[in-house]
């Protein structure tokens, strides 16, 4: 059965004063005709229903000024007016109910968690998931042996980082958990690929990576002049 404009529209308002609660015995009588004659005023009424449970769930939050001018502003132009038909009305207060739950969802949203940063505010802040991290640190200063001795971790193994200053050439006994390792003439590397003067790191493989300590020796000529312990930390 066709439709009139004035039809559409009275239907509307039947919907309406139902989920408004404002329905009396006539109307919702009427109402309860068109619902069992017609399964598209069925469908409209299920939609309603669902917005507005939507709608009736989400906290009253005051939106900014902004934001419903910029939802508005993005919005595509058209100059031709689309001719009104059985579903146009309806589309329209759906659309419109759409924007308002997008609305309330944002202002909610933003609301609990907060304004988040642009990627270019956090850009260089999180360090590689790769790269080493020290464990612990001792300094030498015997009068021999001058600097410090870093113990780091990365992924794959343990290492060591040297950064010390020594008069002659100082060889390493590194020692730990039955694994043994000798570094020879610590303290006087000055080539490109081991970084600048007295700067060296040696990766340290076999060597467990929680739990144990790291003995070092400092020998010098073949003498000992220097001794330090350095401690992993246990894996969890």
């Amino acid at each position: 059965m066709a439709r009139s404009d004035m039809t559409d529209s009275a239907l509307l308002e039947l919907l309406h004063a139902e989920i408004d609660g404002e329905l009396d015995g006539q109307q919702r009588g009427e109402l309860a005709r068109h619902l069992l004659a017609d399964p598209e005023v069925r469908a409209l009424r299920e939609e309603f229903q669902r917005l507005c449970a939507a709608l009736d769930a989400v906290a009253d939050v005051e939106p900014p000024l902004e934001l419903p001018q910029s939802i508005l502003a993005a919005l595509p132009q058209s100059t031709m007016r689309p001719a009104w038909s059985w579903w146009s009305g309806p589309r329209l207060r759906y659309a419109a109910v759409i924007v308002a739950v997008l609305i309330a969802g944002t202002v909610v949203y933003e609301s609990l968690h907060g304004l988040r940063p642009s990627p270019s505010d956090v850009a260089g802040t999180m360090a590689p998931a790769d790269a080493p991290t020290t464990v612990d640190t001792v300094r030498l200063d015997n009068g021999v042996v001058l600097g410090r001795v870093s113990l780091y971790r990365d992924r794959r193994e343990l290492g060591l980082r040297f950064e010390v200053s020594a008069g002659a050439p100082v060889d390493v006994l590194v020692a730990s958990d039955g694994h043994t390792l000798r570094i020879n003439g610590v303290g006087r590397q000055a080539k490109p690929a081991q970084g600048k003067p007295g700067v060296l790191t040696v990766a340290l493989p076999g060597f467990r990576m929680g739990g144990q300590t790291v003995d070092l020796t400092f020998l010098m000529a073949g003498r000992q002049v220097g001794s330090a312990t350095l401690r992993t930390v246990a894996d969890r």
